[in-house]
């Protein structure tokens, strides 16, 4: 009887390029990136889920993930490594961007994709310096949530203010509502050589790729719809990241299965992440 598995062949060279330009320390450091990015988004859903389970635990965002991260063995090493990861990534993204080394084209929705990918590996790129200033600092920093607050404030301050605001939250959403597409889409294995994997567990990493994918994008959407409030009301108190989101599942009806979902959803997107560094197309030149 003929298998009715999914076949993962080997891509065309024309897809396989990765990062042409790159050194080969780059796409090992950027591979560290996609690594870190999924140890923070593990501890992250991993709290969470322990909240729902009412086993302890509790919504908080990536900053709060490194100082868990940094208070458990080997905090100091494990935050070096995380770091020194998701700088990696910044520089990876940069250089992407720059050189078109994923061969997007200059075409203006292209260009515009370019930017926002540079722009991604930059947020990440900060995350990975709050790292290294956590090292031998336990005092914490500013969260996610609080600097999402402070910015809603600048922008309510400026000329047309509120509208920003809420643009701001509309375009959130936005990327949210793009998530799902790629959730449900072949999307969650594009750029990966998953005939490297095996059909079993390449069907396994697509099935977490799309779970933990579509979880991101409900917290996402959340975070749109508290900047969107907070421009209508011009209330900058409103605004809030990954934890507030979270918090705001968990105090929804039937809140300790939605939050218990997107909390595994967050663990199965941290693992994606995982899978992303070791089998994504990210070939070296010299």
């Amino acid at each position: 009887m003929a298998s009715t598995a999914p076949s993962f062949h080997a891509p065309p060279d024309s897809t396989r390029q990765g990062l042409r330009a790159a050194s080969p320390a780059l796409v090992m450091l950027g591979r560290a990136g996609y690594a870190a990015k999924g140890i923070v988004y593990v501890v992250i859903g991993a709290l969470a889920a322990r909240a729902a389970l009412g086993a302890g635990g509790g919504t908080t965002d990536s900053r709060g993930a490194l100082s868990v991260i940094g208070e458990g063995p080997m905090g100091t090493i494990a935050l070096v490594a995380i770091g020194v990861g998701l700088l990696g990534y910044m520089a990876w993204r940069l250089v992407a961007a720059v050189t078109d080394a994923e061969g997007k084209g200059d075409e203006p929705t292209k260009l515009a994709v370019r930017a926002a990918q540079a722009a991604r590996g930059v947020t990440y790129g900060v995350l990975g310096v709050q790292a290294l200033r956590l090292v031998g600092d336990r005092g914490g920093a500013q969260s996610q949530g609080q600097a999402a607050r402070d910015w809603t404030a600048r922008l309510l301050d400026m000329p047309f203010g509120r509208a920003l605001v809420v643009a701001a939250g509309v375009g959130v959403l936005c990327y949210a509502a793009y998530q799902i597409y790629r959730a449900f889409s072949d999307k969650a294995k594009k750029h990966l050589d998953l005939y490297e994997a095996g059909p079993t567990q390449a069907k396994w990493i697509v099935r977490l790729g799309r779970f933990g994918i579509a979880a991101r994008a409900v917290v996402f959407a959340m975070i749109g719809v508290f900047l969107g409030r907070a421009g209508m009301h011009a209330n900058s108190g409103e605004a809030g990241g990954i934890a507030q989101s979270l918090q705001a599942l968990g105090n929804a009806d039937y809140g300790r299965l939605v939050l218990g979902a997107v909390a595994f959803g967050l663990i199965a997107y941290g693992i994606y992440q995982l899978a992303t560094a070791r089998y994504r197309h990210m070939r070296a030149v010299g």
